[in-house]
């Protein structure tokens, strides 16, 4: 099956991309946002039928923890919406994919938690969302990216 290119994103932290990753018999769906490295991890099991709304609990459950408001994170997961599938082409987030489950396979012997995994790795300093000078946090670079969203967006109340 050929999937179409990927359409321009409806939200600030940009496309998600996901992947199937294996530690052991352990299995484990990793979801990076295109525009921040924000990383979500979610429950291999019955995903087909149940990737798109973990996804955005995921999202939502990960945005608050970091102190994002509500209506940003209500704004921000509605906009995920349809989701659509598509080829993954940004090499700079499949790498930075790679470099985040090497560091998971830590992780994991501390902790099972998806939600303690995810903000450990939002906090995991990444050239890909940095400068020549600084690297970037994916938490700090989220916070930006949806503040500087809410602010330009036209359906502000």
């Amino acid at each position: 099956m050929t999937l179409p290119d990927a359409s321009p994103p409806t939200t600030a932290l940009g496309n998600w991309y996901v992947n199937l990753v294996r530690f052991g018999q352990q299995q484990v769906v990793m979801a990076t946002s295109e525009r921040s490295l924000l990383t979500v991890l979610l429950p291999a099991r019955e995903m087909r039928q149940s990737l798109v709304p973990n996804l955005q609990s995921a999202v939502r459950q990960l945005l608050i923890a970091l102190g994002i408001s509500p209506d940003t994170v209500s704004r921000e997961v509605a906009a995920m919406q349809p989701a659509v599938f598509a080829s993954a082409v940004n090499r700079r987030v499949l790498g930075s994919m790679n470099e985040f489950a090497w560091q998971l396979g830590a992780y994991l012997d501390r902790t099972g938690d998806a939600l303690e995994l995810a903000l450990r790795l939002s906090e995991t300093p990444m050239s890909a969302v940095g400068s020549k000078s600084r690297l970037g946090i994916p938490a700090d670079v989220a916070r930006e990216l949806l503040a500087a969203h809410h602010v330009a967006s036209p359906f502000r109340h």
